[in-house]
């Protein structure tokens, strides 16, 4: 390897989208199949999971079985257990993976409660009438509330202690993944981390583009689950823009050509062939990404991204 191979730093930011999430699981998943991997994997609420697959090597091996049973399962269980039950079955993996020697850096994001008063509510019966005010929010661009009471919180698996940044251990991976998850307009379970309360990460950071380029990347890859512009929030405080500069990073954006819901995906609720579908849209539009942009990626494909340690790099 040269010193001008070296260089080359790949970042995957993933973003968050409930069901619509599938889509990114394909991209992902086209990507592994590719031999792509990256240095640093950036994920919020529902990329956590098909992220941290991705950064353990296992995003084709699930599949699209993960988003059929979570589908399945959310109007019967309510997402607060189906999030929680998917901990249980796949924590233990993604535990064991994204914490070996030499595994890519993974940074989950969350939005931390910052007083008393606000986290009272979040924690409380009041909980669910704040998250749909939350939700209406949205469409006046009002992000006062959030900027009052909460911060974006970024947890990364290379953390060390006493180094200011959040740290994502074995010890907290399933508290802080459940954090990430929980939008208060239909999650009962409150989220704590360490004792204080946290919620889900997309009302402050639903895609961590700007945490990943933070990490020296030279090249940023971008997933989003919806054909409109991809935001750092939920209230668009922040464009992540294909071909843009972010923190030195040269930003590539892969997002579907068009809404997901009319092929039976929506953010809470989805049908099999839906599900199916997308995931295979997120397939083919890997395999495009890739060969679109093959001369940047050249060293990633060679199998120069990945870490030192073969059990994680296994790359062609």
């Amino acid at each position: 390897m040269t010193d001008a191979d070296t260089t080359e730093r790949i970042g995957i930011a993933v973003a968050s989208g409930m069901l619509k999430g599938v889509y990114g699981h394909g991209v992902l998943s086209a990507f592994e199949e590719l031999g792509l991997r990256a240095h640093v994997y950036g994920t919020a609420s529902s990329s956590g999971l098909s992220g941290g697959l991705a950064a353990t090597g296992r995003a084709r091996e699930v599949g699209v079985d993960y988003w059929l049973g979570a589908a399945a399962a959310a109007a019967e269980k309510g997402m607060s257990t189906v999030a929680l039950d998917s901990i249980k079955e796949y924590g233990p993996g993604l535990r064991e993976g994204l914490f070996r020697p030499g595994a890519p850096e993974f940074l989950l994001a969350t939005s931390k409660v910052t007083n008393a008063e606000a986290a009272k509510v979040t924690q409380g019966p009041e909980a669910k009438a704040l998250g749909k005010q939350l939700l209406r929010n949205i469409f006046t661009g009002d992000r006062s509330w959030v900027e009052e009471n909460l911060a974006a919180t970024v947890f990364s698996s290379h953390a060390v202690a006493g180094g200011g940044e959040p740290r994502l251990t074995p010890d907290n991976y399933d508290a802080v993944s459940y954090a990430s998850t929980r939008m208060l307009h239909a999650w009962a379970v409150p989220a704590e981390v360490d004792g204080e309360a946290y919620v889900d990460a997309s009302y402050t950071c639903a895609c961590p583009a700007r945490e990943v380029a933070a990490k020296g990347v030279t090249t940023l890859i971008a997933i989003g689950s919806d054909p409109f512009p991809l935001f750092r929030d939920l209230y668009a405080s922040e464009e992540i823009a294909d071909g843009s500069v972010l923190a030195g990073a040269r930003v590539l954006v892969v997002k579907p050509d068009d809404d997901l819901k009319p092929l039976g995906v929506d953010y809470a609720a989805a049908t099999p062939e839906g599900l199916v579908k997308a995931y295979e849209l997120g397939l083919d539009a890997g395999h495009r990404f890739v060969d679109r942009h093959a001369e940047q990626l050249a060293a990633a494909l060679a199998g120069r991204t990945g870490t030192p340690d073969e059990t994680v790099k296994d790359l062609p």
